[in-house]
């Protein structure tokens, strides 16, 4: 047997018969790209001299609420610069810039004022999150993996939709489309020769498989371009040079406040507690491409071929 087949599978047989039994579900699914995307941006970007305190932890929670806070906190211990949940309050001369940070974390909760104890990371300029696009993708993407296992499943079966007349039928038919769905035979006993019948809707979808995918594939594509990732599923062998450079222009334009907006909140963590923060984009992300003309590239594509 394989290494997970062995190792892992075998502890896990609840989750696995839940998987099995859920797991093509709109909520397995929903749950699935929401940690999954969510992880994607948490990559973006890189930062360095933070000590102690793990990037994950200040992604995390500006990725969540847009914004945390980050102060000296002493635990009874030891006394270290800590990234905390938070949200603002206060008066100040203008209505989105309040005093005031009250913050919160498992072993204590307080409130600082901000420049003077307490250094706000922003995760944008406006301090907005990145969870509801998340969850938003998330939400699309969900709909499409239940198209995508349905379409799948149906095709097994060119049948319509049974109609059961006993709850013994009802359990026939949930036994024989649980097989199905495993790629097993099986039959529906009819007790009593009541006569399962099928009702006349074709439960076929109305999109083919490889249209379901071509959506899955640009709503992802759609996403890295929202957080400013080239995505390489389009082929671009008819692509322009102006529009390669539009769509780098646009991918810029998504990721720079982000970027900005972290750099500067590191220039104020610095200035407040002495510190030497920086932040920069991951390195695998690469914004320097050159742009190929027509030819060029037609003639790199028979090179690979």
């Amino acid at each position: 047997m394989a290494f997970l087949s062995e190792n892992l599978i075998e502890l896990k047989e609840n989750e696995l018969e839940f998987f099995q039994k859920d797991g093509g579900t709109f909520l397995s699914a929903y749950m699935y790209w929401t940690d999954n995307l969510f992880e994607r941006i948490m990559r973006l970007f890189v930062w360095k001299g933070n000590g102690d305190i793990l990037p994950k932890e200040i992604e995390s929670r500006i990725l969540i609420k847009g914004h945390c806070g980050i102060i000296n906190f002493f635990d009874g211990l030891t006394e270290e610069l800590t990234a905390m949940f938070g949200s603002f309050y206060g008066v100040g001369k203008y209505f989105d810039e309040k005093p005031f940070y009250n913050m919160h974390c498992p072993i204590w909760a307080g409130s600082g004022r901000i420049g003077y104890d307490t250094a706000i990371i922003e995760n944008t300029s406006l301090k907005n999150a990145c969870l509801p696009m998340v969850q938003h993708y998330a939400y699309m993407l969900a709909h499409t993996e239940v198209s995508l296992v349905k379409a799948m499943i149906n095709l097994r079966d060119s049948g319509g939709v049974p109609v059961a007349t006993s709850s013994k039928q009802k359990e026939d038919i949930e036994d024989y489309q649980q097989k199905l769905y495993n790629g097993e035979d099986g039959v529906v006993i009819d007790f009593g020769a009541l006569g399962v019948e099928f009702a006349g809707t074709d439960r076929h979808t109305n999109q083919s498989i490889i249209d379901i995918m071509e959506v899955r594939q640009k709503l992802l594509k759609n996403f890295y371009s929202d957080i400013g990732i080239r995505a390489s599923f389009d082929k671009r062998s008819n692509t322009v040079v102006n529009e390669v450079e539009a769509d780098t222009t646009m991918l810029l334009f998504n990721i720079t406040d982000m970027l900005e907006a972290r750099k500067r909140s590191a220039e104020r963590v610095n200035k407040l507690f002495g510190v030497n923060w920086s932040v920069d984009v991951s390195p695998e992300i690469n914004y320097q491409e050159k742009t190929l003309t027509i030819g060029e590239e037609a003639n790199n594509n028979e090179k690979a071929i």
